[in-house]
């Protein structure tokens, strides 16, 4: 889970797709990698985070957490047919 954190602050949107991939083939949960994306959401809404974190930064997780978000939807509706 850190590592999907880690690609998604570094502004890494290709490797969130891996990585998220990645996890659910080395058994993690779809559940737990959703909750992970969760928390990311919620940290880039904390102004403690924003301030410390800075515009830029915010702005460059957008598009990895999207990643991560649609391709865990797509796995769980591929294991869902």
């Amino acid at each position: 889970m850190i590592a999907i954190v880690m690609v998604i602050v570094g502004g890494r949107e290709p490797c969130a797709e891996k990585i998220v991939k990645g996890a659910l083939q080395q058994g993690s949960s779809w559940h737990d990698i959703d909750k992970t994306l969760q928390i990311v959401a919620g940290l880039q809404k904390l102004d403690c985070f924003a301030k410390a974190a800075g515009p830029e930064v915010l702005a460059r997780m957008e598009k990895p957490l999207a990643a991560g978000r649609r391709t865990l939807q797509q796995v769980k509706s591929v294991e869902g047919q």
